[in-house]
């Protein structure tokens, strides 16, 4: 029963892989992305292990993402408004999770210190994601640009519940609020090889 779960967890992570494989000839920009995905399927399978693999591997993915979404925007030669936007949003998402962090230290037992230096970094990754989708969409003439930022937004907010549940308090039939975000964020991400990956 718990390896149906597990499978179910990253099929779509698989499925997002996949179709970032098949859909445009492999560059920089596209292996990166399949990349990302990969990790977060692998962060799938370590979630159910331990809450610290999952987030390693999901760390690294979002590392991946924000590099690549990053590279791809330098290529454009934003200016300085999609600059300031990207820059904005980093800071406001900054601000974010040290009120988010502030908020699930406020009740119950104390988060364990590397538990929670390790989810501010994760968290801060998740903001850089989100900041590096909105300097390529505001960078780029790409119609549809703006779907990757939804995907980045709404893997924080996945990953919000997660931290609640986790630490705050438990959120009845959390399961779908979570997994239904989450499968929408890595499919909202996996479109930027249909929206830039040309």
């Amino acid at each position: 029963m718990a390896s149906a779960t597990t499978f179910l967890k990253f099929l779509p992570a698989m499925i997002a892989v996949i179709f970032v494989i098949i859909f445009r000839t492999p560059s920089l920009f596209t292996l990166l992305l399949a990349a990302a995905l990969v990790f977060c399927m692998l962060g799938d399978i370590g979630m159910e292990i331990d809450l610290v693999p999952g987030i390693g591997m999901f760390l690294i993915a979002h590392i991946l993402y924000t590099s690549n979404f990053l590279w791809y925007s330098s290529t454009m030669s934003p200016t300085m408004i999609p600059m300031l936007l990207g820059a904005g949003c980093m800071v406001l998402g900054v601000v974010f999770v040290l009120v988010f962090i502030r908020y699930l230290n406020a009740a119950g037992p104390q988060i364990p210190p590397f538990i929670l230096r390790a989810g501010s970094l994760y968290f801060i990754l998740i903001c850089a994601t989100l900041s590096t989708t909105l300097l390529l969409w505001q960078s780029s003439p790409a119609i549809f640009g703006y779907l990757p930022v939804l995907g980045a937004l709404i893997f924080i907010l996945s990953d919000s519940f997660i931290a609640v549940n986790e630490f705050r308090r438990k959120i009845p039939r959390h399961e779908f609020f979570i997994m239904p975000t989450y499968y929408v964020a890595i499919f909202l991400l996996s479109l930027s090889v249909f929206v830039y990956g040309f």
